[in-house]
């Protein structure tokens, strides 16, 4: 497989929607295949803009990754803080390694992230749907909430947290400092 091309493909509705990918890729020392943290792309580091861009690079590829109803994906967040990117994506990442995640769902994220820290738990959205090679690819967008903007999704959907983070001014961006809009 021709992993650039790949990536290439699958990210360009990332690049027509948020500009460029920054040139270099967030690397770590001990691999995610080793315990370690997902890679990352980004947009917006380069600019130093307050809302980073990451996406996940090693998802889609891997075979044992439990396709979504789009077909296998990479994750990507909007987020102010780097740290709860990489430890709750790649949480998240291992997770698709095992159950099916989609549009809407949620995930409590509270046993590992910092206790007294309002964001506990996530809920995606699908970004793009990207078909490469005749197989079905996407992009799932996380979307760090509180346990009452959890609640709002489970009883009402994600669409309606979705309006409320808009119409508060929050959406698409995981402020983690950020009161909730329940």
């Amino acid at each position: 497989m021709d992993y650039e091309a790949f990536y290439d493909q699958l990210f360009r509705p990332i690049e027509t929607t948020f500009g460029k990918l920054d040139p270099n890729t967030i690397f770590h020392i001990m691999g995610f295949d080793c315990g370690g943290p997902l890679n990352f792309s980004t947009v917006g580091v380069e600019a130093t803009s307050t809302f980073v861009t990451y996406v996940s690079c090693e998802l889609a590829v891997r075979d044992e990754q439990v396709a979504s109803s789009d077909g296998r994906f990479e994750l990507m967040c909007h987020s102010n803080d780097e740290d709860w990117v990489r430890l709750v994506l790649t949480s998240v990442g291992r997770l698709s390694l095992e159950a099916q995640l989609d549009h809407g769902h949620t995930v409590d994220v509270s046993q590992i992230v910092p206790d007294g820290a309002t964001l506990r738990g996530i809920v995606l959205e699908r970004f793009a749907a990207v078909q490469i090679d005749r197989a079905d690819f996407c992009i799932l967008r996380v979307h760090g909430i509180t346990e009452a903007e959890m609640q709002i999704v489970r009883e009402q959907g994600a669409e309606m947290l979705f309006e409320k983070l808009r119409a508060a001014g929050v959406y698409p961006n995981t402020d983690i400092h950020r009161a909730g809009v329940a």
